[in-house]
């Protein structure tokens, strides 16, 4: 491992900054080569003290840049955990090409996660922690990538706001909509563009058109990814690790429906369910990316930090 120092009410991903006391930390930039050759970058954050509790990946949701999660990576490294958050090739930090060059595909960035398993392994090892619990907390498009990985060197997963794209399973108003953008408006402006513009069009955000291409055939299918590629139903029945999974009743992008089909099948483990309104968080909203917004502190050390593998629960 070398090291190397407005939103829409449909499909937005609101990543605007809130007030928060939190001083970013810049941690340690780490170079990994993707099976393909193509640069991910990865950022470590370490905690003061020089034993940590535990590890921690940060796997992002699609069109969102590694920094949106950097607050809570330095909160989390503050409380005494090892933290890494990446980016996907072709994308954020990682990025060397004009997107509309990139040529990943859903399945490239899936192997990019399993990469990024793969090297913070080591890393701790480097470290000499290379027992440390290590606890995959993924975001959205990251709570399905951790079927990709080699969840035997993982600890513990925490997904949240994951879920799948079948359209149908969509509440309104979001259902009026997805058919016109899985059908039409994402493969005509994909392939015409080489990318989806989703800042402009305040739908997600900008995304390879590779991705966004074979993303939207998913979610044109009622068993999303299983139906065109049914052999990766054993990939997600394979992860035997503890899953918590945590939604909430106000995610627009990911309706109560689409997160339990996702949770279905995570056949393997005893996956723990837990959906949140923001009247129980004592929150006016929280929707899809709130969870990990700047000064959401005390969702962190509510519902995060108690779900990470640690020294002390091990």
């Amino acid at each position: 491992m070398r090291c190397s120092t407005e939103p829409s009410p449909l499909l937005s991903l609101d990543m605007s900054p809130s007030d928060s006391n939190i001083t970013i930390s810049t941690g340690t930039t780490i170079s990994l080569s993707a099976d393909n050759g193509e640069p991910i970058v990865v950022t470590r954050r370490a905690p003061e003290s020089a034993d940590p509790r535990g590890a921690v990946i940060i796997c992002p949701a699609i069109a969102t840049p590694a920094r949106f999660y950097d607050a809570v990576a330095t909160w989390l490294a503050s409380r005494g955990f090892l933290v890494y958050n990446f980016d996907y090739q072709g994308y954020g930090a990682s990025a060397r090409t004009a997107l509309k060059d990139v040529t990943a595909d859903y399945f490239t960035w899936a192997a990019d996660a399993a990469t990024v398993v793969d090297a913070v392994k080591d890393d701790l090892a480097e470290l000499g922690h290379g027992t440390l619990p290590l606890t995959w907390l993924g975001h959205s498009l990251g709570s399905q990538y951790l079927g990709f990985t080699d969840t035997t060197k993982l600890d513990k997963a925490v997904i949240t706001c994951g879920g799948t794209g079948w359209w149908q399973n969509s509440d309104p108003p979001s259902r009026y909509f997805v058919p016109l953008l899985w059908w039409v408006i994402a493969p005509v402006l994909s392939r015409t563009l080489g990318y989806f513009p989703g800042k402009k069009l305040r739908i997600l955000g900008d995304i390879p058109g590779t991705v966004m291409l074979q993303w939207a055939n998913f979610c044109r299918h009622r068993e999303y990814l299983w139906d065109v590629h049914p052999e990766h139903v054993q990939t997600f029945a394979d992860v035997t690790i503890p899953v918590t999974s945590i939604t909430f009743s106000d995610d627009v992008i990911m309706s109560a429906k689409a997160s339990e089909h996702l949770e279905s099948y995570y056949t393997g483990t005893d996956l723990d369910a837990r959906r949140y309104s923001p009247e129980e968080l004592d929150r006016r909203s929280v929707n899809h990316m709130g969870l990990f917004r700047r000064g959401r502190e005390d969702l962190w050390e509510r519902l995060i930090e108690p779900e990470l593998a640690t020294v002390e629960t091990r």
